[in-house]
């Protein structure tokens, strides 16, 4: 559906890609009635631990408003999946919908989340119109190139 790089001051972090099932995306795909199909792949253009990638998780679900007595135990979920990353790595989400989300590494399924509510709040930090990167956000959902 769509790509896009984000890079911060002049490092390139990584080249993320949302996918669906007819190339489109409203802020309804993320309910856990929906059964649209998304997937957002992220390849890193830099090594990466796993704990920097967990503390920029919960800054983020900070910025978005998500308790932290929600996001807590996600976390602790995710540090139990995330391996560190090193350049050229892939990380891959796909959306369950009711049943959470399913990680894989380079291809490799390494962790699912059974949690609507995780990956409905895991895929709000890409695509929540109030997002961190309201660009990268735009052009992940095909609003802009």
């Amino acid at each position: 559906m769509g790509s896009a790089k984000l890079s911060v001051v002049f490092w390139d972090i990584y080249q993320s890609t949302l996918y669906s099932d007819d190339g489109t995306f409203t802020s309804d795909d993320l309910l856990p009635e929906s059964h649209k199909p998304l997937a957002l792949n992220i390849q890193y253009l830099r090594d990466i631990e796993a704990d920097e990638l967990i503390e920029a998780t919960a800054d983020e679900w900070d910025k978005l408003g998500v308790e932290k007595a929600t996001y807590q135990p996600w976390l602790n979920q995710l540090g139990a999946i995330w391996p560190d990353i090193q350049e050229n790595d892939e990380l891959l989400f796909v959306l369950k919908q009711a049943e959470g989300g399913v990680f894989y590494f380079n291809q490799s399924e390494i962790g699912r989340v059974e949690s609507a509510e995780f990956a409905k709040q895991f895929l709000r930090i890409w695509l929540d119109p109030q997002s961190s990167y309201p660009k990268l956000r735009n052009k992940l959902i095909g609003q802009a190139k």
